[in-house]
């Protein structure tokens, strides 16, 4: 079944853009299922904060820059088996692209040559698409005029065109719609060694990505589709998500499902192949746009409507798996080819940091995203992209009902983030349906869905609330939304708020349970509890890729750590959260937009043990179990020095632990940073240290965790900053410490003790054997005890 060759593996890690954080529970369970299966891995990574908790199963860790140069170095001196780039970014696919034939017997895992060059050349993806009768949309760069003006006549308008620089920069897209922006286009100065890139415009089409599975044996399988609310022409993570596409019927899908196979076929892509389609329902006209032969933002989305285990399948298929002989865990078999039906609506919506109006195109605006589930259209865009607890949409729609019908008319034709708002208030204003699809490309389907809810709004508004229309109005998640008191009040049972179970045939196997769940409304209730004592984690709901990060590496180390000491988890998110493969099994996870899961009383109060709070503003705070584990500023003196240390503190409310200090200095105008300073301060440092920590504790008597900022301006150590609660500094401390914070924490929540009269050495205890240093906050390197000593005696002398 496996590749028998193959006995050690080099993985590609993503680069330190902050826009791969999604894939680090994705590469968690690729090594983890590698690992299992009895493969070598080693990885090469830029940040290694990246790779969370996965670190414990690589053989070899590699902090350099990820590129050709240094995967080739790699090769060359550990001589590795193969190369898996599917958990890296784009990068990977460029870097397997440029090493062909210069690593020998290294076999290439997943996308080959060939697929991760078209990736990048699309003068490449298109002939070999053409070739292979698939549609796609031809293109010419060329600094010929006459061959430009030739194409384009063959084409027609409207086209969008672009530069291309000799260093492979390129300017925008510019719309061109006739032959006279055209001529303006093209007067416009150029530099040596421009070429100029002409393909068809397909503006206004929609636009959907299919996801499949493929073996090397030729067995695929479609495990999800994705739709776009927005029009293309607006960036796709700018746009409103929908799984599973709405709009197309099932000839529609099963056409492009088949495009899908065959392009994976024609580049023979072993793993996953996202592929992104372009269809204009009018004239039925599709068109192939990209493919994404990796795992990426849209597989995780995907992982977690489907419940599908992508990328553990992808890391099995990549070594030799039969599709529908993959395993769960090593022993585990599941039929990967089974291809997931599910019952509900899974929606991604963007967020932006800013309340006002950013407007939509080819580049990307958004900083996050929120993601809900539902039964129903009318059900995820009143508890995402409609939800005011979000988005300030009554803030909107005053803004917009006071704009005259031109003034609303213009922000149709110009789409903006507020564009589902202004649908609404043009609907309100009996602008006809089927104009409003055609001039914003918008399917049909979602601006049925913004009547109905405008429909309900006034039999809310107006307190028409009967029989009737309750039971309709609670499939379309109007309860915690907007004047939805009169509902919220109403006796009928259909109004009560449950939570299902997020329900898809997604593996052929009995064992695989899925406990993820969302809230919504019904008359039963499907969530089932173990009669263990439980401790709930409440997440907030997520403003930026820092926070994503942070809460994936914080929630996977305190699920692991309440499982390990006898306890449930129970994880309740504004926004989900999905746990690795090999922790789904032990976590409840409940979807919960409004904050609900208080009030229901589904869990027994005397089966919590803790409530441990990841916001900022709590709910409950009489509480006496409630643990509050974001940071709270306690002090800040603003004193700075050019030697600083972050120290973390554990506390039992009477004893401390000090596992983690991380010492920074400045120097050559460069800012440098140690982990695990523990092992190299002095018996003056770790004195001066503890007495300060200790009047800094002295009135505190809770289990808590302390963040420290020391300073040292004058040859003496200041508090300058104190924090209660979990700083962003909590991924460097727990990878930098060999004492696990997260697990002391929830150690003593449970009524451990520290233990009095240790020794300072104790108190300070860490022993690791690798350091890490930061340089910057940018670049990094992984050292022994040795040559950090050597680095930090170096560093001191210069601040002497």
């Amino acid at each position: 079944m496996e590749l028998n060759d193959i006995h050690t593996i080099l993985i590609i890690g993503p680069t330190i853009s902050d826009k791969n954080v999604d894939l680090s529970t994705a590469l968690y369970d690729t090594v983890d299922i590698l690992h299992k299966l009895g493969y070598k891995t080693s990885i090469i990574v830029e940040d290694p904060t990246s790779l969370l908790s996965s670190g414990i199963f690589f053989d070899k860790t590699i902090v350099e820059r990820v590129s050709g140069d240094n995967v080739l170095k790699f090769v060359q001196k550990y001589h590795p088996d193969a190369i898996l780039p599917t958990v890296g970014d784009r990068n990977a696919l460029g870097i397997v692209s440029s090493l062909n034939g210069k690593i020998g017997n290294t076999k290439i895992l997943g996308p080959n040559y060939a697929s991760s060059l078209a990736t990048f050349k699309r003068d490449l993806f298109i002939k070999r698409l053409n070739r292979a009768k698939l549609p796609v949309i031809n293109f010419i760069s060329s600094d010929d005029e006459k061959e430009i003006y030739s194409f384009i006549r063959s084409i027609g308008f409207p086209i969008i065109a672009r530069r291309r620089y000799s260093n492979r920069h390129s300017s925008g897209w510019t719309n061109i719609n006739n032959l006279f922006e055209l001529d303006n286009f093209m007067s416009l100065d150029d530099l040596e060694d421009t070429k100029i890139e002409i393909e068809r415009s397909i503006r206004g089409f929609s636009e959907y990505s299919f996801t499949i599975v493929r073996d090397r044996f030729d067995n695929s399988s479609l495990i999800g589709t994705i739709e776009d609310i927005e029009p293309i022409g607006i960036h796709h993570l700018d746009s409103n998500l929908v799984s599973p596409a709405i709009s197309l019927n099932d000839s529609k899908l099963q056409r492009l499902r088949n495009y899908s196979i065959k392009l994976a076929r024609v580049f023979n892509i072993v793993g996953v192949c996202t592929v992104h389609f372009a269809y204009n329902h009018v004239t039925d006209e599709s068109y192939i746009t990209e493919f994404i032969p990796r795992l990426s933002e849209e597989t995780k989305f995907l992982e977690y409507a489907t419940s599908y285990p992508l990328a553990t399948a992808v890391a099995e298929l990549c070594v030799g798996f039969h599709l529908d002989k993959l395993q769960l865990d090593a022993g585990n078999f599941f039929n990967g080819a089974t291809e997931p039906f599910v019952d509900h609506i899974t929606s991604r919506f963007p967020q932006w940091k800013t309340p006002g109006q950013k407007y939509l195109g080819p580049s990307k605006t958004s900083n996050s995203s929120i993601i809900v589930n539902g039964f129903s259209l009318e059900e995820v865009l009143n508890k995402g992209a409609l939800n005011d607890k979000f988005n300030n949409n009554f803030d909107r729609y005053e803004k917009l009902r006071k704009l005259d019908d031109d003034e609303l008319f213009e922000k149709i034709i110009h789409p903006t983030n507020w564009m589902l708002d202004v649908l609404l208030e043009a609907m309100r204003r009996k602008f006809e349906k089927p104009v409003l699809s055609e001039i914003t490309g918008i399917n049909m389907p979602y601006l049925t869905a913004l009547q109905n809810i405008i429909d309900n709004s006034l039999i809310i508004r107006e307190g028409e609330i009967d029989g009737k229309n309750v039971e309709r109005m609670v499939e379309m998640g109007v309860k915690g939304v907007g004047h939805s008191k009169l509902l919220l009040d109403s006796q009928d049972i259909v109004t009560r708020t449950v939570v299902k179970n997020k329900s898809a045939v997604s593996v052929a196997n009995k064992d695989y349970s899925n406990r993820n769940y969302f809230v919504t409304s019904g008359i039963s209730n499907e969530l089932e509890l173990t009669d263990r004592k439980k401790i709930v984690v409440r997440t907030p709901i997520i403003t930026s890729k820092t926070d994503i990060t942070i809460r994936q590496f914080v929630l996977f180390q305190l699920t692991k750590s309440i499982d390990q000491n006898g306890l449930e988890p129970i994880i309740v998110g504004r926004e989900p959260w999905n746990a690795p493969l090999s922790m789904r099994k032990k976590i409840i996870e409940i979807d919960d937009p409004h904050m609900e899961m208080k009030s229901l009383k589904l869990i027994p109060n005397d089966n919590i043990l803790n409530i441990i709070d990841l916001s900022k503003n709590l709910i409950d705070s009489g509480d006496d179990r409630l643990f509050q584990f974001s940071a709270q500023e306690i002090k800040n003196t603003g004193i700075t020095s050019d030697i600083s240390a972050r120290v973390m503190v554990v506390t039992d409310g009477h004893d401390f632990l000090v596992p983690s200090v991380i010492l920074r200095m400045k120097k050559n105008k460069h800012l440098y940073e140690v982990s695990s300073v523990n092992n190299f301060m002095t018996p003056e440092d770790y004195n001066d240290f503890s007495k300060l920590i200790s009047g800094e504790l002295e009135d505190e008597d809770q289990v808590a965790i302390y963040n420290f900022e020391f300073v040292r301006p004058n040859d003496r150590w200041l508090v300058s900053k104190k924090y209660r609660g979990m700083t962003n500094d909590i991924i460097r401390h727990e990878l930098a410490s060999s004492v696990h914070v997260i697990d002391t924490l929830v150690k003593l929540l449970l009524g451990n003790k520290i233990g009095n009269d240790l020794p300072l050495t104790k108190i300070f205890s860490n022993c690791d054997e690798d350091y890490l240093l930061t340089i910057d906050n940018k670049r990094y390197k992984l050292l022994d005890k040795a040559g950090m000593q050597k680095t930090i005696d170096e560093l001191k002398q210069n601040n002497k």
